[in-house]
């Protein structure tokens, strides 16, 4: 059981920067796929300033984004969406693959 808890990042700095790169990408792409462009960039837009309670508030959306990442993954992309650069990052590879 402690081997789960330890798999599982507690902060942001215990994901690889290439891992974190990967997941936004993945989750760029699903969000293109399911023409969720406009609803997505306003989600990001509007919890920029506050990226720790934008983050928090994937725990209510946990129904409509874990159909997409499970476990482990989902929490990732919650503490990653924490930080102003990756939201800004994940904004951009979703305009990016739009055009």
């Amino acid at each position: 059981m402690d081997d789960l808890n330890q798999e599982i990042p507690v902060i942001l700095d215990e994901i690889p920067e290439h891992e974190q790169h990967a997941l936004l990408e993945k989750l760029a792409n699903w969000i293109v796929r399911r023409n969720l462009v406009a609803p997505a960039i306003l989600f990001l837009e509007t919890g920029k300033p506050l990226n720790f309670l934008g983050s928090q508030m994937l725990i209510a959306f946990s129904p409509f984004v874990q159909a997409f990442f499970k476990g482990e993954q989902y929490h990732k992309i919650a503490l990653i969406l924490e930080k102003d650069e990756n939201v800004e990052l994940l904004i951009q590879m979703i305009e990016q693959r739009t055009k």
